[in-house]
């Protein structure tokens, strides 16, 4: 992989803000150029034509906008670690269809009225709003104590009006405590002293400590360089971040301090938390630091750099905020669309209480307990304590996979055990995630092991591993993976807007990893065959994972095309069936496969089936390093 060093300006992972407005100082033909130069993504042909600024982003991510002087300012307060600013008291960011709330800040209006991460804002006091216009941004501004109506569409797809009283929020970011020997971070954004925070709060306290918690529930991000210092308080000197910008090179954020302590770190994640704090969470574990519990981050696997009259001859006081990279965590694996996936699944409402109980030191005399090896790392649960919290407990359960490394010790003595043989003693039977008709298949440990991962759902219990995939279920199976789904329209002439499988279709082919059969087609009903599926997986690894990117740079193919082992597989698939059974050498020398096994039970012209599928699919994105436990 071909590396270069080089700065434009701070990198930035922050959710896009909500500030005041003045009078815009950039032109559009400067601002062009700004795009043209750095945006991670060649711009559509129709922003040549781009006559305002509004118009001109409007071509890019929710990220990337113009920032007049006064919301410069306001910008830079936030990532100074501490913020205070007059507004609704939430993170949010510009999609097609609204103002997504990504995390809502505590103590504001908008956790009063009950706004939650997720929710997209349709309306503004009765009148729908443009997402990303200066018009739209004042709108949630104003004067303190002052009320605005919002109307919100729900994750569960209803439309709920609230009225949320604008307040002044003045939070830092990064508190640190002790309480019975575990320590506790509770991180809201990474800004400039957050790496200092971190690293004096684990200095000070870690000589009384044994395990620590990192809560960046509802942290929306900041800056990389933060996050890669604080990661680095546990992890240690090395690469700990990866930054590909468009010209495909590979730019390393290097730690060059040593790790201040080796207890082992429990992060707790949810929907809110985003851009640097996915590369913290997925950083520990990439260095193997510790583990990540709680539920999928929002998966903003992209980096800004602001330019300003600092490095740019166009701006003054203004300035512009440019997403340029897409990021990977120290293990290579992206963020980017699929978010952090947790070691253990676990609801909110449950996360707190399981992290203490995992948190808690082996115990010393005969009663029972659980000890968990999660990312290669032991965690102990004592089991009466966990009966007395029964809901952290059940979530527990239900988190194992099926072939999680657990170990039941009790009266001095340890045994190995299986995630059910656990929930057997536990008397919690009941508590699996197993699919009913699993039980006879061959892959029956991968698939059950997506379904504790909250990656596929089957229907009633039954996930009918012996059928047939059309082309249309296997976007939608990739779109859980992900978890991404796209309004856009128009990429294929036979998926209708508003069919079941509309949303998955166009999202996987909005990120390359799926294409037509001609003529504007897609075939969405027809059965999809087993090198085609490989071929979509394979594009999917190499999306999710830098290694992988780096073999198919090194066997081009033309090398690969006279090997035995493909001559059954069309000319198009070869490429992505070697980078999925090909091998490279380790550390000690020996040749091991890629990211999913030997071709010798794949018939290529044959229909897969969903139990072929799920177990791929859970291979690759465990050699990926997007799904670890």
């Amino acid at each position: 992989m071909k590396k270069r060093i080089f700065r434009l300006g701070a990198f930035c992972c922050a959710a896009a803000m909500t500030i005041a407005t003045s009078a815009q100082a950039l032109s559009v033909e400067e601002a062009r150029e700004i795009l043209q130069r750095s945006y991670v993504d060649r711009l559509p042909r129709a922003a040549q034509d781009a006559s305002s600024l509004d118009e001109l982003f409007s071509y890019t991510d929710d990220y990337t906008y113009y920032m007049t002087g006064e919301e410069y300012e306001a910008f830079l307060s936030e990532v100074e670690g501490e913020v205070s600013f007059v507004g609704i008291g939430a993170e949010i960011t510009y999609g097609e269809t609204g103002i997504t709330i990504v995390s809502v800040l505590k103590g504001g209006g908008a956790e009063k009225a009950g706004l939650a991460s997720g929710d997209v804002i349709v309306a503004i006091d009765g009148e729908g709003c443009v997402p990303g216009t200066a018009e739209a941004r004042e709108k949630l501004l104003g004067d303190e104590r002052t009320q605005v109506t919002l109307t919100v569409l729900r994750t569960d797809g209803s439309k709920k009006d609230f009225t949320v009283t604008r307040t002044l929020i003045t939070q830092t970011n990064t508190t640190v405590s002790v309480a019975d020997g575990v320590g506790y971070i509770d991180c809201d954004s990474f800004g400039s002293q957050t790496g200092t925070y971190f690293q004096d709060g684990v200095r000070k306290n870690d000589s009384a400590v044994h395990t620590w918690i990192v809560d960046l529930r509802g942290n929306g991000g900041g800056l990389t360089s933060a996050a890669v210092t604080a990661l680095g308080t546990f992890a240690g000197k090395g690469e700990l971040a990866y930054f590909v910008d468009r010209d495909g090179d590979a730019i390393p954020e290097r730690y060059t301090g040593a790790d201040l302590t080796d207890k082992p770190a429990i992060v707790l994640t949810d929907a809110g938390s985003a851009s640097a704090s996915e590369i913290f969470a997925g950083g520990i574990l990439g260095t193997g630091s510790g583990i990540v519990i709680g539920e999928r981050s929002y998966g903003k696997g992209v980096a800004q750099i602001v330019y300003d009259g600092t490095n740019c001859p166009y701006l003054t006081d203004d300035a512009v905020k440019v997403t340029a990279y897409r990021f990977y965590c120290a293990g290579g694996n992206t963020s980017d669309r699929v978010g952090v996936i947790p070691t253990l699944y676990i609801p909110q409402g449950t996360a707190s209480a399981v992290a203490q109980l995992l948190a808690g030191e082996k115990p010393t005399d005969d009663s029972a307990y659980l000890h968990l090896v999660l990312n290669g790392l032991s965690f102990y649960m004592d089991i009466a304590e966990a009966k007395q919290q029964t809901p952290a407990l059940e979530a527990v359960l239900r988190a194992l996979a099926p072939d999680a490394e657990l170990y039941w010790g009790e009266n001095g003595t340890e045994e190995r055990v299986t995630s059910a043989q656990v929930r057997e003693r536990c008397g919690k039977a009941e508590m699996s995630m197993d699919f009913s008709d699993a039980s006879g298949s061959a892959y029956e440990k991968e698939i059950n092991t997506l379904a504790a991962y909250r990656i596929v759902f089957g229907d009633k219990g039954k996930f009918r591993p012996g059928d047939t995939m059309t082309r249309a279920e296997v976007c939608a199976l990739l779109a859980q993976a992900l978890d991404v789904y796209s309004s856009a329209d128009g990429y294929f002439a036979d998926v209708p807007k508003g069919s079941w499988y509309a949303s998955s279709v166009n999202a996987m082919a909005s990120l390359g990893l799926v294409s037509g059969v001609g003529d504007r087609k897609f075939a969405p009903n027809a059965t999809m065959t087993q090198e085609e599926f490989i071929t979509v997986l394979g594009r999917l690894v190499e999306f999710l994972n830098l290694d992988a990117r780096a073999y198919l740079d090194e066997h081009p193919l033309a090398i690969l095309q006279p090997l035995a082992q493909y001559k059954n597989f069309s000319p198009w698939a070869i490429r992505c069936a070697d980078l999925l059974t090909g091998s490279v050498t380790d550390e000690s020398g020996e040749a091991v496969t890629m990211y999913c096994t030997d071709l010798s039970g794949i018939e290529p012209k044959e229909p897969i089936l969903r139990e072929q599928a799920a177990a791929a699919l859970c291979n690759a994105l465990r050699a990926t390093g997007a799904m670890k436990y």
